[in-house]
């Protein structure tokens, strides 16, 4: 019923918007699109904020051991050609990143690393999502929160840092052109 609501008060809005001011220009001054520029702002906003969420999601399903279920979901994130750097704690952020790769690969380092360092599950975990639209391109800033399960109910490994990215609106929605991790922190905690 909530979301009706919600739903049924965006769509006033816009149709409010759309009507012309007494005296405006015909349309109501609406882009060619008929599409508020503020609504269609929102819609894109949206549309790219569920990028980093599809990474994230991508990334824990390669860490419950579907590697191919992971890669598949990276390219609905991904433009084919996408760049994927990585700086770790302690490297230089005006230096080369520690790792770079496309889409494809990450999803076999991902898995990588998570076999090499006896994971037996992950959860990564996003916030603070700052989203900047300029036209077709954007720029997406994001803080992760990522854990990584030794043994259950015995120990972890947690790292703290944020994705810097690149969006671009494609033929198929808005992808991730360029994603850079930046690792603040990595550590590991035992239970009691």
């Amino acid at each position: 019923m909530g979301a009706a609501v919600c739903a049924g008060a965006i769509a006033a809005t816009a149709f409010g918007a759309a009507r012309p001011a007494e005296g405006g220009p015909p349309g109501g001054g609406l882009p060619a699109g008929g599409v508020p520029a503020a609504l269609q702002r929102l819609v894109d906003q949206a549309d790219i904020e569920k990028l980093t969420y599809c990474y994230a999601e991508a990334t824990d399903t390669i860490g419950r051991g579907d590697l191919e279920g992971g890669r598949s979901l990276y390219q609905q994130c991904f433009t084919p050609n996408a760049v994927i750097a990585a700086y770790y704690p302690g490297d230089d952020p005006n230096g080369p990143p520690s790792l770079i790769s496309g889409p494809s690969e990450w999803a076999d380092v991902a898995q990588g690393e998570f076999l090499n360092s006896g994971y037996v599950s992950t959860q990564h975990l996003n916030g603070n999502v700052v989203i900047n639209v300029q036209g077709n391109t954007g720029t997406m800033k994001t803080y992760l929160q990522a854990t990584h399960f030794l043994v259950p109910n015995s120990s972890a490994e947690v790292a703290h840092g944020w994705y810097d990215d690149i969006v671009v609106r494609t033929p198929h929605g808005w992808k991730i052109a360029k994603r850079t991790l930046h690792l603040q922190s990595f550590m590991r905690v035992e239970s009691p």
